[in-house]
């Protein structure tokens, strides 16, 4: 597979469309789980083999081909991470159901950005993303924290991200350009309703002396060294 893609990489959108396909073809809650089930294992080994070739157009400093492996990897993690989701409902595995929502909708808008050709379907992807959020759980709050920052690196370079010429969310040679915090002074955390990172819950409520799960609205049992 990996030769042929190599040779030719127009190959790789044609497969990564029928893979898609499929993967969306189970992506209702109605679906078996242990056909979901075998999706994301499926998924995940095609994913193997996707970075497999990315290191060979890397090592070729072939950087658009590294880079749209790059895209085409993110959006079936997506589509893994919605799978995991609807399998994670139906196993009563709420927490680790909101997690994976969080994860596809955090990476799914970074690989809309970096592709280099328009793709109007991903856009009805992140409305999808949204109305499992809306649908499928009930209000959430969360938390942000805001600090200054002290000391921080540019995940491609390892420059002080004010110093480099690279860009916070492009990519580089098939990899995320981040930065990097290693110290922040924390000035104040805020509960906010539309946060950046949407694994920043708050989880639990108290209610009658009792801790209630948010997601579950039931009872959670109090650490013994909680009064």
């Amino acid at each position: 597979m990996i030769q042929a893609f190599l040779d030719n990489p127009n190959l790789l959108l044609t497969e990564f469309n029928e893979m898609a396909k499929i993967a969306q073809s189970k992506s209702f809650i109605t679906i078996g789980v242990e056909l979901q089930k075998d999706e994301i294992n499926t998924l995940e080994l095609y994913r193997g083999d996707l970075a497999e070739l990315k290191k060979q157009f890397v090592e070729r400093n072939q950087e658009p081909e590294a880079n749209l492996v790059y895209c085409i990897d993110a959006i079936l993690r997506v589509m893994q991470y919605e799978l995991e989701m609807l399998v994670n409902i139906k196993e009563d595995k709420m927490a680790e159901a909101w997690g994976n929502l969080a994860n596809a909708q955090t990476i799914l808008p970074t690989a809309i950005r970096n592709l280099p050709f328009e793709e109007k379907s991903l856009y009805n992807y992140v409305v999808k993303l949204t109305n499992y959020e809306r649908l499928l759980f009930p209000k959430l709050y969360f938390s942000s924290v805001g600090g200054i920052i002290k000391k921080s690196e540019c995940s491609i370079c390892h420059q002080d991200p004010n110093l480099c010429d690279h860009l916070k969310g492009k990519l580089y040679m098939g990899e995320l350009c981040l930065t990097l915090i290693s110290e922040m002074e924390l000035e104040e955390v805020s509960f906010v309703d539309n946060p950046a990172n949407k694994h920043c819950r708050i989880m639990t409520i108290e209610h009658d002396e009792k801790t209630i799960d948010i997601l579950t609205l039931r009872e959670v049992e109090k650490n013994p060294t909680e009064k």
